[in-house]
């Protein structure tokens, strides 16, 4: 709960309590263990199981001078602006939130904001696109230079409509305002009127994660700049003759802090959630008495397929705006919902439970289909 103190030293600011609150009484965790006993009673080789999951994950690179990023955005005379950052985009939607940064600041269309490849000649000294950091770190940066271009836009476009001060511009969809009042100025002639006056329409800004810390001599330090919460709530089928199972539904309460961008936001969710799964079923490394690593190829290491996908996935929103350190009061969404996968193991490792009364199976992640079996029939 808020206030509490991590291990590392950190004070919480937690919204543990509430997304477990939150999950529990939307998706009636009673009920389903309910439902799940009732099947049980009534299936010999078929046996259900279910279990809750909470996660608190925290954001920022544990190496202290990794949380730099930096940012090239130029304007253009058409009105269009590109954007550089060290961020690489490999289908995550980083570059869409970068993009939705420019295109919020200039108030602009996001069809008219181009977000580049990621090149070492425009944006040097990049830390990795990690952590569940990228947008964060990328995307402030972006925004300041944004900001920054914005400033001597305002200060062209003051002495255009006689405002009194930069305080009294705006842009809005395209069109400059002095005050409430909308003037006949809009944004591509201001940019190239901002251009005649030889105004400085590029700007390269440099964003540094502020207030975290780390002494590694003592373990003790303020590392993450917030942390991300949820719980999810995982039901599985085993199938007692062979070992096998699916996984019924994930049902999850995610602490999204004001979501950026929904659909980004959930695709992040879902595929985290598969990927999860498989780290806690499926994956494992083999070696043979040499030391040579067997499981090597997607022949013999086994990843999550369509088939391994949940039958549903339910997703709800835990919306926060503390003003924490990310983009606009979003908050990261790449790595935690991984952890829900988690839900998974125990909610097998009960299903086997309900079958073998041998009490609960050692602890051997991940819990593959013949981990399973040899569980259920206590092979070792």
């Amino acid at each position: 709960k808020d206030g509490d103190e991590f291990p590392y030293g950190q004070i919480a600011e937690s919204e543990a309590s509430t997304s477990w609150t939150q999950a529990d009484s939307e998706f009636d965790f009673a009920k389903l263990e309910k439902e799940v006993v009732e099947f049980n009673q009534n299936s010999k080789y078929l046996k259900k199981g279910v279990a809750m999951m909470p996660v608190c994950f925290g954001i920022s690179f544990t190496k202290t001078p990794m949380n730099q990023a930096r940012s090239l955005v130029h304007v253009y005379t058409d009105g269009s602006v590109a954007v550089s950052t060290g961020a690489v985009e490999m289908g995550q939607g980083v570059n869409t939130k970068i993009a939705q940064v420019a295109e919020s600041v200039f108030s602009m269309p996001i069809s008219n904001v181009r977000v580049h490849t990621t090149n070492t000649l425009r944006i040097a000294n990049t830390s990795p696109t990690a952590a569940s950091a990228a947008a964060d770190l990328n995307g402030k940066a972006t925004l300041m230079a944004c900001e920054e271009i914005l400033q001597r836009l305002k200060e062209v476009a003051k002495e255009l409509v006689e405002a009194e001060s930069t305080g009294d511009i705006s842009v809005v969809d395209g069109f400059v305002y002095r005050g409430d009042q909308k003037t006949d100025l809009d944004w591509k002639s201001l940019v190239n009127e901002a251009h005649l006056r030889r105004v400085n329409l590029s700007e390269h800004s440099h964003y540094a994660t502020p207030g975290i810390n780390f002494d590694w001599s003592i373990a003790k330090g303020h590392p993450f700049a917030y942390h991300v919460y949820g719980t999810a709530v995982v039901g599985v089928t085993v199938d007692c003759l062979r070992g096998i199972y699916e996984v019924d539904y994930v049902k999850n309460c995610h602490d999204f802090g004001k979501s950026m961008n929904a659909a980004v936001d959930l695709g992040q969710i879902e595929g985290g959630i598969v990927q999860g799964i498989g780290w806690m079923t499926m994956e494992e490394l083999v070696y043979d008495d040499d030391g040579l690593l067997r499981s090597n190829a997607l022949s013999t290491y086994k990843i999550p397929d369509i088939y391994s996908v949940p039958k549903k996935i339910e997703t709800i929103a835990l919306d926060t705006d503390r003003d924490n350190l990310a983009i606009f009061r979003s908050k990261a969404v790449g790595e935690p919902p991984l952890m829900y996968g988690i839900g998974a193991y125990f909610a097998i490792r009960n299903a086997v439970m309900a079958f073998s009364k041998n009490g609960s199976p050692a602890f051997d992640a991940p819990f593959t289909p013949e981990k399973v079996l040899m569980s259920l029939y206590e092979v070792t």
